[in-house]
């Protein structure tokens, strides 16, 4: 039996720390595209596509509180990370596991509903923004629980308000993992990974 000295396991230690990648290499929210993927052959993957269109159109027509209670699972996870600019040959993950723009819950997420859908204060919503949502690049991979489902998918929203000619744009990444709810389905956790690292718009008053 070989016997291993103090100075031998420092050694080792020290040759670990050297060679260990830093612990946030790994991009956060990417544990959702790791199982087997559902092909666009099977019927499921264009039921959650399906879903995925009607949420958006519940979104489009400014039906806040149907998507809160139809849309979302009590033990909602709801995250939108800061991105942050790094040199090409940075190893650290692009997103923050700190600063978030939204970090909410399902009771802290449907309180930012009621207020903006059923009080006249918030005035970055009254008028109500007028948004359009496209949904694309959809891929579903199957999770460890069989009725959960991680879904990948990109998302460009255009908004406008008021008499302004301009249309704001922001595109987005969003990683969801979507429970089954009976014939439906609802977002258990939901991670929206913008492309800008300065959001061009004046207020993020709406939901993704």
């Amino acid at each position: 039996m070989s016997v291993t000295t103090d100075t031998e396991a420092d050694a080792t230690a020290q040759a670990a720390a050297v060679t260990a990648p830093p612990a946030d290499v790994r991009v956060p929210y990417d544990d959702l595209a790791t199982g087997e993927r559902i092909r666009n052959r099977d019927p499921l993957y264009w039921d959650i596509v399906e879903w995925l269109d009607d949420e958006a159109t519940v979104l489009d027509d400014q039906r806040t509180m149907d998507w809160a209670g139809s849309y979302l699972a009590q033990d909602l996870e709801y995250r939108m990370p800061v991105r942050q600019n790094r040199l090409r040959d940075d190893p650290k993950s692009q997103f923050s596991g700190g600063m978030f723009h939204y970090d909410e819950d399902y009771s802290t997420l449907f309180l930012k509903v009621m207020r903006l859908a059923t009080t006249a204060s918030p005035w970055a919503e009254n008028p109500l923004s007028r948004t359009r949502r496209f949904v694309s690049n959809v891929k579903v991979y199957r999770t460890p629980k069989e009725d959960e489902f991680g879904v990948v998918s990109s998302l460009l929203i255009t908004r406008t308000r008021y008499t302004e000619e301009t249309q704001l744009f922001l595109s987005m990444e969003r990683r969801d993992l979507l429970r089954r709810d009976g014939d439906s389905f609802k977002v258990a956790r939901r991670h929206i990974l913008l492309d800008q690292t300065t959001v061009g718009w004046p207020n993020l008053a709406i939901f993704f």
